[in-house]
This record gives C-alpha cells, structure tokens and sequence, in this order.
C-alpha cells in the first residue's frame, strides 16, 4: 500500500517530533501502554519480572534494564519503519526480520491488535492531536503496513 507524499511527511514529521523525547522514553511509553492495555501479554516476557495484574508505571518500566532495552528496540524499529516507508526492499526485509523473531518467540499474531491503539495514544498524545487528524489517520494506515508484514512473515 503506498503512502502518498503528504502521509510520508506527516508520518515522519510526526515522529520525528515524537522522537525529541529520546528512543528509550518513547519505546518505554509504547511497551508500558502495550502490558497495561493487554496485561496478558506479560507472560511473553517471562525473561522479565513483571508483576502480574498491577498497573505498571513508566518509573517501575524505567528501573528494569531488560524492560529498557526491548522499549527501545520497539522504539528503533518504528523508526526503521518510518524511515523506509519508501524503500519497498528495505521494509520488507526489516517486517520480515521482525516477523520471524516474534515467530520464535511464539508471539501470537493476535497480540498485534493492541499495539496500533498504543502507538496512536501516545503519538496523539505527545502532539495533542484530535482523533480524526490526517497525522493519526496517516499512523492508521501505516499501522496496517506494519502489523500486516509482521504478521505475514510469521505466518510464512
């Protein structure tokens, strides 16, 4: 699905903006909205002491060198993402590459539904964007991109 000249800008504008906050504060907003929306989801970092059912805050996220460091993976791949939206070889080789390492992992494909909520939340909050903004609907589309290269190299 190609994105138009407009949605690029507004994507990359947008995270650049995003980003100002530095990868791992952006990466540790997104992991700790992901396990506070789907608390489930905890049991895929078993690796990671997390506490069951509890509300997890970004200063308890923060304290946790392993939580760091997958935050800003989550934070760098998005950027990767970003970056080569038009570049159809570059971004297929990091959804693949993505794909098959949740595949590994034995990440259910499922458990991408309740990451577009996440990122839409915190990209919309950062820049105080209204719910219908061509930015958010620009992360929309994006979004499908990403969850539907990830999900198709799982599933290969």
């Amino acid at each position: 699905m190609p994105f138009t000249d407009e949605e690029l800008k507004l994507l990359r504008d947008s995270w650049d903006e995003v980003k100002k906050l530095g990868m791992k504060e952006v990466g540790l907003h997104i992991f700790t909205g992901l396990l506070n929306a789907a608390p489930s989801l905890r049991t895929l970092f078993y690796t990671i002491d997390l506490p069951d059912e509890e509300e997890l805050t970004i200063d308890v996220m923060r304290e946790n060198k392993k939580v760091v460091a997958h935050a800003t993976r989550i934070a760098n791949a998005i950027s990767k993402f970003i970056k080569f939206l038009d570049q159809p070889d570059e971004l297929e080789k990091l959804l693949t590459s993505l794909g098959e390492s949740h595949a590994r992992r034995q990440v259910d494909p499922e458990s991408f539904e309740y990451v577009a909520p996440v990122i839409l939340s915190v990209i919309g909050g950062h820049l105080k964007l209204p719910s219908n903004s061509p930015t958010l609907q620009a992360w929309v589309k994006a979004y499908g991109v990403l969850r539907n290269g990830i999900v198709s190299a799982m599933e290969a």
